[in-house]
C-alpha cells in the first residue's frame, strides 16, 4: 500500500512538472502572441458564423437593422414627446410621422430618378463619349473604340438581366419587399414603444459587473447610429440642394433628377458622392460643354469640401471617425454580402461596432463604474446638452458609477 502511494504521488508529480513545462511553452513572447492569434481567430470564426447566420435570415434581420436605426435617429423626439403624453400616443405619433416623411420622401426620389433614368443615361453616355474625345484630342493615348465597345457591352448586359427577370420573379421580389417593409414598421413601433425596457430585460441575463461595460457601449452605439443618421440626412440634403442650384444656373438639364441621386448617393460615403458627381459632371458636358462640365466639379469639390470639414464635425461629431480605408472596406463586404442595403448599412453598423469597441478598451483594466460615468456622460454632452433625461439604460449605468459597491450586488 505504502508503495503504490509513493508511484501514485510520482506520478502526480510527474503530470504537475509536465504541465509547468507545457505552460511555460506559452509564457514566452512567441507563446503570447500565438495565444493572441489563436483568441482572434476564435473571434473572426464566431463573427463569420454570425454574420452568415444573419444574411440566411435577412428577411428579419435586414427590417430589424432599419428599424434599429431609424429608432436610434428618433430618440430625441420620443423622449420629447414623452414628456407631454404616455409612452403608447408618443410611440404612435413618432412612427406615424416617421414613417409619413420617408414614404413620401422615398416616393418623389425614386419617381424623380426612374422617370428620367432613360434620359441619364443617354445623357451619360453622350458626356463620356465626348470626355474621351477631349481626352483624345489632347494627347492621352485612349482606345475610343474598345471603351465605347465596353460600355455598351455593359449597358446591353444590363438591359439583358432586365428582360430575363420572370413574372414570378418580380412578384417575389415585390412580397419580399412587402413583407420586409411591414415587419420594420411593426419593430419600429415597439423600439420606440418599449425599447430602453427591451434592453434592459436582455442585459439582465448578463452578471453584474458585465452590465456596465455593456450598458455604456449600448447608450454609445445608439447616439453614434442616431447622430450619424441625422447628420447624413442633413448634409445629404444640403449636397443635393446647393448642387441643384448650380445645375439650375448653368441650365444643366434633368437638374432634378441628379439632385435625387446625390441626395441618396451621400448616403454611401466616398463612394456615393464620387459616382454622383461624376454622372451630373458629365451630363453638365453633353449640355453646356467643357466648361460648364468643370464648373460643375469645381462646385461638387467645394460642396464635399464644406461637407466634410465643416457640416460633419458639427452635425456628426465623432459619431463616423473612421478611417476613409476602413469606410471603403466595411461598404465593399456590405455591398458583396447584402447589395445596395448592406451598403447602405454597412458605414452606421461599422460605427456603432467601433465605438462600443472603444468603451470596451476604455473601461480595460480599470474601475469599470467609474470609467462608465465617464463614458456615458461624454457621450451624452457630446451628443446634446439640451437632450433631457437619458433613458432607462444610462441611469442604470449611472447609479452603477456613484455606487461603488453596485458591482457586488446582486440582480
Amino acid at each position: 500500500m505504502a508503495r503504490s502511494g509513493a508511484e501514485e504521488l510520482r506520478g502526480e508529480k510527474k503530470n504537475h512538472n509536465s504541465l509547468l513545462i507545457f505552460g511555460a511553452l506559452w509564457r514566452d513572447d512567441l507563446g503570447k502572441v500565438a495565444v493572441r492569434a489563436l483568441q482572434g481567430m476564435i473571434i473572426v470564426t464566431a463573427i463569420w458564423l454570425v454574420s452568415k447566420i444573419l444574411i440566411q435570415l435577412k428577411l428579419v434581420t435586414l427590417p430589424l437593422l432599419i428599424a434599429l436605426i431609424i429608432a436610434s435617429a428618433m430618440h430625441p423626439i420620443i423622449r420629447f414627446l414623452r414628456r407631454y403624453m404616455n409612452r403608447v400616443w408618443a410611440a404612435v405619433i413618432t412612427l406615424v410621422g416617421s414613417i409619413a416623411i420617408l414614404s413620401g420622401a422615398i416616393s418623389f426620389i425614386v419617381t424623380t430618378v426612374v422617370n428620367e433614368m432613360s434620359g441619364l443615361t443617354s445623357k451619360a453616355q453622350q458626356g463620356f463619349s465626348e470626355l474621351v474625345d477631349i481626352l483624345s484630342s489632347w494627347g492621352i493615348p485612349l482606345a475610343h473604340t474598345h471603351i465605347s465597345q465596353y460600355a455598351d457591352s455593359l449597358w446591353k448586359l444590363a438591359q439583358t438581366s432586365s428582360a430575363r427577370a420572370s413574372a414570378l420573379e418580380g412578384v417575389t421580389i415585390v412580397t419580399s419587399i412587402m413583407t420586409g417593409a411591414l415587419l420594420m414598421i411593426v419593430f419600429l413601433f415597439f423600439f420606440l414603444l418599449d425599447g430602453d425596457n427591451m434592453w434592459d430585460f436582455l442585459v439582465s441575463f448578463l452578471p453584474q459587473r458585465a452590465r456596465v461595460r455593456v450598458n455604456a457601449a449600448g447608450e454609445a452605439s445608439m447616439h453614434v447610429l442616431g447622430r450619424y443618421i441625422r447628420g447624413t440626412v442633413l448634409i445629404a440634403a444640403f449636397a443635393a440642394c446647393a448642387d441643384l442650384v448650380a445645375m439650375l444656373v448653368m441650365r444643366v438639364p434633368l437638374a432634378f433628377p441628379l439632385a435625387a441621386m446625390i441626395f441618396l448617393g451621400a448616403f454611401v460615403p466616398i463612394v456615393g458622392a464620387l459616382t454622383t458627381g461624376l454622372a451630373a459632371a458629365l451630363v453638365a458636358l453633353v449640355a453646356g460643354g467643357p466648361a460648364a462640365s468643370l464648373v460643375l466639379v469645381c462646385v461638387v469639390i467645394v460642396v464635399n469640401q464644406i461637407e466634410h470639414y465643416v457640416l460633419q464635425p458639427k452635425v456628426m461629431g465623432s459619431s463616423l471617425s473612421l478611417h476613409g480605408i476602413i469606410i471603403i472596406i466595411a461598404l465593399g463586404i456590405g455591398a458583396q454580402q447584402g447589395g445596395v442595403a448592406g451598403a447602405l448599412l454597412a458605414v452606421p453598423i461599422t460605427a456603432a461596432v467601433w465605438s462600443s469597441f472603444k468603451v470596451f478598451r476604455d473601461m480595460a483594466g480599470g474601475d469599470n463604474a467609474a470609467a462608465a460615468g465617464e463614458i456615458v456622460d461624454g457621450v451624452s454632452s457630446e451628443v446634446d446638452l439640451n437632450e433631457g433625461a437619458t433613458s432607462a439604460g444610462s441611469s442604470a449605468v449611472r447609479l452603477a458609477a456613484n455606487d461603488p459597491d453596485s458591482g457586488k450586488a446582486g440582480s
